[in-house]
């Protein structure tokens, strides 16, 4: 679990898959530790998190309804989806009137947004369901659904952060990898690759609020800074203006 948005990267928590507790399938077995995860950051962390995105994985009753009884909002994406009452909704939001229409929206050309509250199967309380349609400066077309228990969200806020979740697959996932060694296993068991993957993840939050707080956007890479600070430390050795004095 981590933070969305433009700035800070920080890794919030971890929760490991539990062979034989967790289903073998890959969807319920990764929603299963997803809602782990979930109870036991809104446990020890209280009042951290005011809504929970997640992709179209947990596009379903079971998710929403574990958020909604830990007191958190979710936006979850939406696609191909089994769910009657979603398709349904579909239907009807294709043959809409737009809600708002955005020109000014940076690298669109345009976007249209299309916003219908409804009841989901096995879900008490109603839900909104948007459609962003984007048409790029290029003249290509995507388009993003969601569905969401925050019933008074911008709907350009909604759009922002539903989009900001991409980002935790190009930023965070690659730089622990290639930055912060997660791809390697250093030891086994598992309360030792448990203490290893906080140690990462502690070390990496650590190296991103420095680099934010203090550079800003004058560095490259993370690999960049770490090497200008190795050469500075060995630099300090042979400059004894540079060496504290213990005497």
């Amino acid at each position: 679990m981590s933070i969305v948005g433009e700035e800070l990267k920080l890794v919030i928590d971890f929760e490991n898959y539990r062979p034989g507790q967790d289903s073998e399938s890959k969807d319920e077995g990764e929603q299963n530790v997803a809602k782990r995860l979930l109870t036991d950051v809104l446990r020890v962390h209280k009042n951290l998190i005011d809504v929970v995105v997640y992709d179209a994985l947990a596009c379903n009753c079971v998710w929403i309804n574990h958020c909604r009884q830990h007191g958190v909002d979710t936006i979850v994406r939406t696609k191909n989806n089994n769910n009657k009452s979603i398709r349904e909704v579909k239907k009807i939001v294709n043959k809409s009137e737009k809600a708002e229409v955005w020109t000014d929206e940076r690298g669109f050309e345009k976007i249209e947004v299309y916003e219908l509250v409804f009841i989901m199967d096995k879900v008490k309380e109603p839900l909104r369901f948007m459609k962003y349609a984007m048409k790029y400066q290029n003249k290509k077309r995507s388009q993003i659904m969601i569905i969401t228990t925050c019933m008074d969200m911008e709907l350009e806020t909604l759009f922002k952060i539903i989009r900001a979740r991409w980002d935790i697959e190009n930023s965070i996932f690659n730089n622990l990898k290639k930055e912060s060694g997660l791809e390697h296993c250093f030891v086994h068991g598992g309360k030792a690759v448990e203490a290893v993957l906080y140690l990462i993840f502690i070390a990496s939050n650590i190296m991103q609020l420095f680099l934010f707080r203090r550079l800003r956007k004058h560095f490259s890479t993370q690999r960049e800074i770490v090497r200008i600070l190795l050469k500075g430390l060995y630099l300090i050795e042979y400059k004894s203006e540079l060496v504290f004095n213990s005497a």
